[in-house]
């Protein structure tokens, strides 16, 4: 772990200090998850938690002073704007990516230090996997009560006030006109309902703060569209002897644990319509719909649906089938593992054989080779991603081009146990549709829900390898890593840049025919939910998990 100390000049040439923690100094920082952290009113970069939290979080951290605080350069305040505070936040992200190739993955803010944060994450239209507002104020009238009428008059008739603060040592002055204080409390919090829901909030607030209530914090939780709230028992608005807590709290909330276990209960359903299906006789069935981009638009749902092979399925299975209204299955299977394992034809499902990748590949020694890049790391497993991304590539023009020319067929597509081949596809469609990576990521884990853990399975494959790996081995192969797909996520933007670009420069499609499989691809929450709330059948079908 080590500490820098930058200096980060802005477009006017104004400095901005901030602290750099990285966690492994050696290594390079490209593709690294960064958290910035933002102080709030008469603080800094040191203030308080932050340095404590900045050394436990899992992740790279930067820390800084906002013009006119601390080492920053000193600028006038303006209490009723937060626009030069948001130009920092802009010009510190900016430089991080530019300068260090890291991925914003959070914000970090703790009392007025959120204002200027909720705006950024509201207006900058990219994909913020995470904010923490920590002693956010959500009622700014409230601040009136603080002053005595007497002082509130004479301020008025004044025009300004005059406070002094302490920063290092350093006494400053620092003016307030009351047209700034005016504009200051009649700050309207309500903005944060237009807040992406890809951005998960976090929203912390201690019982005994002197400046801001918890009612405001439950405030925020009842408009922010994708939040959990945690209060702190006896914490102040500084959390002066809760550190502990708070950073605790906040590690906690970042765990890969609760993020994991997090995502998949809040994706179960899609509105009032199960995800996650269950088709009688078939695994890891699920709609791969419903998820959320920045532009508050929606993935299409009930259009496809990803699982393993079908080869089990019943009768039952095949009216879940037909509810659907499945028009086509895409198998990506090779010609030996179809021929090992067999198929299955349904009635009035038309099935489609595309192999991912050359016959001669599914030979023992070749599934074996794979398979040894599974277990050794995120590394491996993430080559194996990029090799189905570059032999892949015809078989995945057939169903964009599917996409493309019938919108109106809903389909399934599925490899064997429908984890890699087919979630690299899945990986496809969500990042055009403008799919965040962290949500790509963890789509892509729920696999381990339905097949990691499924001892019938991993025998299955334990006895076709006649010892070559163990049980334990066997189940790292059956595990989708949420951090093997982040991986591969860097890898294809540094080979393929966008989606857009990889569809037209490897699979041949125009950008006409881009733009029109994203109109196929992507629709507006409201309308989808009232389109299948006609369908009550659909509604009724049975939730696998």
């Amino acid at each position: 772990m080590s500490d820098e100390l930058l200096r980060i000049k802005n477009d006017k040439g104004q400095i901005i200090v901030g602290i750099l923690e990285r966690k492994l100094p050696k290594e390079s920082t490209r593709g690294t998850k960064i958290g910035i952290m933002c102080h709030g009113v008469q603080a800094h970069k040191n203030f308080s938690f932050q340095p404590k939290l900045a050394k436990e979080l899992p992740f790279d951290t930067f820390r800084f002073d906002f013009r006119g605080y601390g080492e920053s350069d000193f600028i006038s305040i303006d209490y009723g704007s937060c626009e030069n505070e948001i130009n920092d936040i802009d010009t510190v992200v900016e430089y991080l990516e530019r300068e260090y190739g890291y991925q914003l993955y959070a914000i970090i803010s703790h009392s007025m230090g959120n204002l200027p944060s909720y705006h950024y994450v509201t207006r900058i239209r990219r994909n913020i996997p995470h904010l923490v507002a920590i002693s956010a104020r959500y009622h700014f009238s409230n601040l009136l009560r603080n002053y005595p009428k007497e002082f509130l008059k004479k301020f008025k008739n004044e025009g300004f006030k005059v406070d002094e603060y302490k920063f290092y040592g350093e006494i400053k002055r620092v003016m307030t006109t009351y047209e700034s204080f005016s504009n200051f409390v009649s700050i309207d919090m309500s903005f944060v309902r237009e807040l992406p829901e890809s951005t998960s909030v976090l929203i912390l607030h201690g019982t005994n703060d002197e400046y801001t209530t918890p009612n405001d914090a439950a405030e925020f939780s009842n408009v922010v569209p994708n939040n959990t709230l945690k209060v702190i028992i006896g914490a102040n608005h500084s959390y002066s002897d809760h550190h502990n807590e708070l950073v605790s709290a906040i590690r906690e909330y970042f765990s890969d644990e609760f993020q994991s276990t997090r995502f998949f209960e809040k994706n179960k359903f899609m509105s009032s319509i199960p995800r996650y299906l269950n088709v009688e006789g078939v695994t890891n069935f699920r709609d791969l719909g419903g998820y959320p981009n920045v532009t508050r638009k929606y993935v299409r749902k009930r259009f496809i649906f990803r699982s393993g092979n079908l080869n089990g399925i019943t009768e039952n299975g095949i009216k879940t089938l037909n509810l659907l209204n499945i028009q086509n299955v895409f198998d990506f299977r090779s010609t030996p593992e179809v021929q090992d394992i067999g198929f299955v034809n349904i009635p009035g499902i038309s099935r489609i054989h595309i192999s991912i990748f050359k016959d001669a590949d599914h030979s023992k020694e070749a599934l074996f080779k794979k398979w040894s890049s599974y277990i050794q790391d995120y590394e491996g497993s993430s080559n194996v991603c990029m090799i189905i991304l570059d032999e892949g590539g015809p078989a995945y023009k057939v169903v964009f081009r599917h996409i493309l020319n019938y919108p109106n067929r809903p389909f399934i597509i599925h490899g064997a146990m429908g984890k890699d081949r087919t979630g690299v596809l899945c990986m496809l469609v969500l990042k055009l549709c403008g799919v965040s990576d962290d949500i790509i990521a963890r789509e892509y884990e729920i696999t381990n829900r339905n097949i990691q853990y499924n001892e019938d399975i991993i025998k299955t494959y334990y006895d076709l390898c006649k010892g070559h790996f163990t049980m334990d081995e066997i189940r790292k192969v059956m595990n989708a890593k949420y951090e093997s797909m982040i991986l591969t996520l860097h890898k294809f933007s540094d080979m393929y840049g966008t989606v857009d670009n990889y569809l037209n420069e490897y699979l041949g499609f125009t950008q006409r025919e881009i733009d029109q499989i994203k109109n196929n691809l992507i629709a507006d929450h409201a309308e989808n939910i009232d389109n299948y709330k006609r369908d009550n059948e659909l509604l009724h079908l049975k939730s696998a998990l």
